[in-house]
């Protein structure tokens, strides 16, 4: 099956006191054509930084360290501004997390939503504003041509959050990436956004799904990574790592959500905080908070090993022996 994406053992951080942070630190994951990959995990964790540096989106003092990030077999990393730009939009979209502060606050959403076609396809200014009054509707928009001569504090979070989808998905992207594209909506809505997202799946594009929602991820995703402190620390076929989870962070997520661990009114929770990325512990970033925690967590970094059928953990429990 072909890739859309390939990210290849990507590390991305930030300049601080004369050292570097690592907010995504050696991540590797693939998006094939026509499916979804979700990545989960809790804030803090390095989602939203690996989205955007595969868009190519981190600005000074965030850089991409090393590592490589493939779009259909081309190299993104290192690429000059202007061709990444013409790629945005029209063969990579991404869905951002906070509505009111991606869309322009001086300018209408419906001239927004329409700029995202003429800049990429040679149309008039009437078509372009008929397929804009069709995607808000698609995406659950009412009134949609009203809807359109309005500014950004005009409309309530969740239309706003919808006229970001609409914009990102009106071009069918090779690529999508969602990062929380259901926050802010009622479950009807979110139900259309995630059958719409299905629909531009089996239409061959790739769609990489960022989300706290387990209940959204276990409901659409093929592949789901688990990242914490800036790692993959788990990565499964949907359906196995629900059955079979493996590390203690991802069992640890799993238990926190009623509908998924099943009866019970009492939640159980995972210990501690994410760690500070600018004081890390030297091994394994979860041990602070793992109850299975051993000496060689402590001590080292567990490297990603593969525990058959491409279902892959970073942990000492199923390593055996320390890293190298």
């Amino acid at each position: 099956m072909h890739n859309i994406l390939e990210v290849r053992h990507l590390s991305a951080g930030f300049s601080a006191r004369k050292s570097e942070v690592k907010a995504v630190d050696d991540v590797s994951l693939l998006v094939p054509e026509g499916k979804i990959v979700g990545i989960v995990g809790e804030s803090g964790c390095g989602k939203s930084m690996t989205a955007r540096a595969v868009m190519g989106l981190i600005r000074y003092p965030g850089r991409v360290i090393s590592g490589s990030v493939l779009l259909d077999g081309r190299e993104l990393v290192g690429m000059p501004e202007k061709e990444k730009r013409a790629l945005r939009g029209s063969k990579m979209s991404m869905i951002f997390q906070e509505p009111m502060t991606s869309l322009n606050p001086v300018m209408k959403v419906g001239r927004q939503v329409e700029e995202a076609i003429r800049i990429h396809e040679k149309v008039s200014r009437e078509e372009a504003a008929h397929r804009s009054v069709e995607i808000l509707t698609s995406v659950g928009v009412p009134e949609a041509e009203k809807r359109c001569l309005c500014y950004p504090h005009q409309l309530s979070g969740g239309l706003r959050q919808r006229v970001m989808i609409a914009m990102a998905m009106i071009l069918d992207p090779r690529l999508l990436i969602a990062d929380e594209p259901t926050t802010a909506l009622d479950v009807t809505v979110e139900a259309q956004i995630l059958q719409l997202m299905r629909t531009l799946s089996s239409g061959g594009t790739g769609i990489l799904l960022i989300s706290h929602d387990l209940g959204v991820i276990a409901q659409v995703c093929d592949h789901v990574y688990v990242m914490y402190a800036g790692r993959i620390v788990e990565s499964a076929e949907t359906a196995e790592l629900f059955d079979r989870p493996l590390h203690p962070y991802t069992r640890g997520l799993l238990n926190s959500v009623r509908s998924l661990r099943g009866g019970g009114d009492v939640l159980d929770t995972i210990p501690g905080v994410v760690p500070n990325l600018m004081r890390m512990p030297a091994g394994c970033g979860f041990s602070p908070r793992c109850l299975e925690c051993r000496e060689e967590c402590v001590r080292d970094v567990p490297r990603l090993v593969d525990e058959g059928d491409g279902h892959l953990i970073r942990c000492f429990l199923y390593e055996g022996e320390a890293a190298e």
